[in-house]
């Protein structure tokens, strides 16, 4: 499994349920407001196009592979560590 950042900015309509529910469901975990943490076997293209079905044509979405050893955080909602931890 890689690890990888997911990003967004919902513009007009913010249907944050639709996101958030695809989101929770792949276990993935929200590491600030508008920042999750994947744990997927996937590329980052195959993920962006994925969660392009869970945003308005509006919105911005960013993926981005990284390694725990490259991610830094402060200040991370709780359960972050736990998070990488298992993942």
């Amino acid at each position: 499994m890689a690890l990888f950042i997911i990003s967004y900015d919902l513009n007009k309509t913010k249907n944050y349920q639709k996101l958030w529910k695809e989101l929770e469901r792949l276990d993935c975990h929200r590491a600030i407001e508008s920042l999750w943490l994947a744990s997927l076997n996937n590329t980052s293209m195959e993920i962006l196009e994925h969660f392009k079905d869970f945003i308005d044509d509006d919105d911005s979405l960013i993926v981005a592979k990284t390694t725990k050893a490259d991610l830094k955080r402060f200040r991370a909602n709780a359960g972050t560590k736990e998070w990488l931890s298992r993942n």
